[in-house]
């Protein structure tokens, strides 16, 4: 049965919707519910993207802000939102210049950005101050970027979801190095009204700054709507005319490059309703949830795990077991893997996910290069924590592991 807790979100859903719900529902049906009649809404306000009237700007959209450009070829029409910087990051986009793309996914951004940068900065940089960067990022960047290894500027990457990401750690950094081009964030992780402050502080550097994010993750309500990411560019004002012309190259090597691997997001994926004001604001409440979920789990399993340590990284969107070394022997993640799997338990709202922000408790494991060793993650949903539910993934690390 669906908690009290979430009754803020429902009567959202009822009102704006008209989504029906019955006194007592499951999690799994409230999930294929709400996801179900999100599409639904989406279906029925899409439009036809095809430009039988040749015009380059299309505003197809409910909100007037977003448009579709079309060009001469469909695979590199993009979707247009003037105001996405204000609207989303809550910074007035009136001092600065900015370009935005949404993708197909988070990848898609991050990739096409990457690739950008390897052919434009051939003689730049990239730092990373964290290890712990979103793996797949981590693996591309190795087998196709790294060879940019020295220059005469830097370019610095920074990711949310590392566990000890520092806003005052980055701005230290920005303070004392004089040669950095570029900071890129992907900011999936967290809030985006978290990050203006760090963001306005790195723009007022005169520093060039790139937000990538993958929507998928926090921004639906959990509700799976799409798969979208998005790809921001920040030109601050002071910025110079040699290094405008390098990143006016940049925007359009990356526009170039999500054309033609098909990345755009088309406007019939596009889910426009997470950018209204009220949705945003039921999903901030069920976040909010899910931090002070995580933060609990956390606390728990500290106090009553045998071996092992638990980790809350920052951003508080998921907990970490690192497993104790000496525990398992070779082929790991597999071992880890097949155990929860055997613990899955929709009674428990437990299931083996390899992602967090959803509507359920997600478990999955993998190789944490900054820790030398597997991990489990756990991420919870955001009802209210069950005694029960805390005492079954205890028991299941302490028996196992």
């Amino acid at each position: 049965m669906i908690s009290e807790y979430k009754k803020n979100e429902i009567n959202y859903l009822k009102k704006n919707f008209n989504i029906s719900f019955s006194p007592k529902v499951s999690l799994e049906q409230y999930i294929e519910i709400k996801r179900n009649e999100l599409l639904s809404f989406q279906e029925k306000n899409k439009l036809n993207i095809t430009n039988k009237d040749g015009e380059k700007d299309k505003t197809i959209f409910i909100n007037p802000k977003i448009s579709f450009c079309y060009s001469y070829a469909r695979f590199d029409s993009y979707i247009n939102y003037s105001d996405f910087l204000n609207d989303f990051y809550c910074i007035n986009n009136k001092k600065y210049k900015t370009k935005l793309f949404f993708t197909n996914s988070g990848m898609s951004a991050i990739t096409s950005l990457l690739m950008a940068l390897k052919k434009i900065c051939k003689n730049y940089q990239f730092l990373f101050p964290d290890k712990d960067i979103y793996f797949e990022t981590y693996d591309f960047y190795n087998k196709y970027i790294k060879e940019n290894v020295d220059g005469e500027k830097n370019i610095v990457y920074i990711d949310t979801i590392s566990k000890l990401f520092d806003v005052d750690k980055y701005l230290n950094f920005l303070n004392v190095s004089d040669d950095i081009f570029a900071v890129i964030i992907d900011t999936t992780c967290l809030m985006p009204s978290d990050l203006k402050k760090f963001i306005l502080n790195i723009l007022e550097k005169n520093i060039f700054c790139i937000l990538i994010r993958s929507h998928t993750k926090l921004d639906m309500l959990g509700a799976e709507l799409s798969s979208l990411g998005s790809l921001l560019y920040l030109i601050p004002s002071g910025i110079g005319d040699k290094e405008f012309e390098t990143i006016r190259k940049i925007i359009a090597e990356s526009y170039y490059l999500l054309g033609k691997f098909g990345s755009l997001c088309l406007p019939e994926n596009f889910p426009e309703i997470i950018f209204e004001k009220g949705f945003k604001k039921i999903n901030e409440q069920r976040i909010k949830r899910i931090e002070k979920n995580n933060y609990s789990l956390f606390n728990y399993l500290n106090n009553n795990i045998d071996r092992g340590k638990v980790v809350l990284p920052v951003h508080k969107k998921f907990v970490l077991y690192i497993i104790n070394n000496g525990v398992l022997m070779k082929n790991q993640n597999e071992i880890i893997d097949k155990k929860i799997k055997e613990l899955v338990n929709n009674e428990y709202q437990l299931y083996s996910a390899c992602s967090f922000g959803f509507d359920y408790i997600a478990l999955d494991s993998y190789y944490d290069i900054t820790e030398d060793n597997y991990v489990m993650r756990i991420s919870m949903n955001d009802s209210i924590v069950e005694e029960n539910i805390l005492k079954k993934i205890k028991e299941f690390i302490n028996d196992n592991f």
